[in-house]
């Protein structure tokens, strides 16, 4: 998107990069692809959050804790399974799938901004000459340090990156 932007006139500083603390979440089910690899089918918003409490919409202290890498075969089904995106050309995603055993009709399917790629898109926006950054919804990072006991770890990346 920043590069339509460039390419159509507009001042590098007044271009502003948004780095989103959340993440988007869906509901898989059978007919889903088995990989998680997007495009998905989506039979709907995911679940509310406990600290969002909206549809669809997960807070990254909600989505951290249920992380696990896909290559852990001995993790539980009912965590969201990381894909990493070597190319970064899809973003951050995880998912789970739907298990009848565990009685999960619908499994989930979340993009997120993470740590890492938004020190990576702060580090963008720093060499490419942009204006800034903006974290979207500063209540939405994990301003507890539950995950890994540092408080605000987006907002911390991206300032690292920039500044």
């Amino acid at each position: 998107m920043v590069r339509w932007f460039i390419e159509h006139g507009v001042e590098l500083q007044k271009l502003v990069l948004g780095i989103p603390t959340f993440g988007r979440s869906w509901l898989l089910g059978d007919d889903s692809p088995k990989s998680g690899i997007p495009p998905i089918l989506a039979a709907g918003p995911g679940d509310k959050g406990t600290i969002t409490k909206e549809d669809g919409l997960l807070s990254y202290a909600e989505i951290c804790p249920q992380l696990v890498s896909i290559t852990n075969a001995q993790a539980s089904p009912s965590l969201l399974r990381k894909q990493d995106d070597p190319q970064r050309r899809l973003g951050t995603f995880a998912f789970r799938l739907p298990d009848k055993k565990l009685k999960q009709e619908y499994g989930t399917w979340v993009s997120f901004e993470e740590p890492e790629t938004a020190g990576y898109k702060a580090s963008y926006a720093k060499l490419a000459g942009l204006g800034g950054v903006a974290i979207i919804d500063l209540s939405l990072d994990d301003f507890r340090g539950m995950c890994n006991s540092n408080k605000f770890p987006i907002l911390r990346a991206a300032r690292t990156q920039f500044v």
